[in-house]
């Protein structure tokens, strides 16, 4: 981990710390912020240990949620979170190419049956949450949905799952946006989301570094 990722997390996590004791959030729930920090910039590395790191973190979370009484929150985080960046961690160092795994790229018939289909959940998503009234329904529906595709696309070393991986940190950070606007007890995950962020434009430039090295080492061997 190069020396300026590293300031930036300790810059961050005091960021996150002054605004939750400014905020009077409890330290029980910033937790899974500053272990997320670490989670973050492994994955911005494209670094396996990331997916491990965030397997743990998944638990901590799951704990928060059930503190804070957030059930499906936690439901979500122990049965799909916890296993499948497990199963990512474990499928990645199979799979091994330094400290990350050997990445794949769509076919051009998958990515658009792929996008054909993303856009079709996403209706029926958006819809129903528009049907219940709830304040952040077309973002929201878009961060719920791919944040079941993106772990996927993730364990199988799919690199397109870094391009929806932006779109989700962007719509993200609106969405911290405006809760810290409703709620400025939000304020810590604000902070936090705009580490993500970078963290996952970070990822996305790495992603393709790593693929470009071994589409040029195919080469040199094929």
């Amino acid at each position: 981990m190069k020396n300026s990722k590293k300031i930036i997390i300790v810059l961050t996590g005091v960021a996150i710390l002054v605004t939750g004791i400014i905020c009077k959030q409890e330290a029980f729930l910033m937790l899974p912020l500053f272990v997320s920090l670490f989670v973050m910039a492994f994955q911005s590395d494209a670094n396996r240990l990331g997916a491990l790191a965030g397997a743990i973190n998944s638990i901590i979370y799951t704990a928060a949620y059930i503190y804070m009484g957030v059930y499906a929150s936690a439901a979500s985080s122990i049965l799909f979170s916890f296993p499948i960046q497990l199963a990512t961690f474990f499928n990645w160092k199979k799979k091994a190419y330094k400290n990350t795994v050997v990445f794949k790229k769509m076919t051009l018939k998958q990515r658009v049956l792929f996008g054909i289909g993303v856009i079709f959940l996403w209706m029926i998503l958006a819809g129903v949450f528009v049907y219940l009234k709830y304040e952040y329904a077309v973002l929201d529906s878009i961060t719920f949905l791919f944040g079941f595709i993106i772990p996927v696309l993730t364990m199988l070393a799919y690199i397109e799952y870094t391009y929806l991986w932006i779109v989700q940190a962007f719509i993200g950070l609106l969405l911290n946006v405006q809760m810290a606007v409703n709620d400025y007890s939000q304020t810590t995950y604000l902070v936090y989301g705009v580490y993500a962020f970078y963290c996952v434009i970070c990822a996305f430039i790495n992603v393709r570094k790593f693929y470009a090295e071994q589409q040029k080492n195919n080469e040199k061997t094929g």
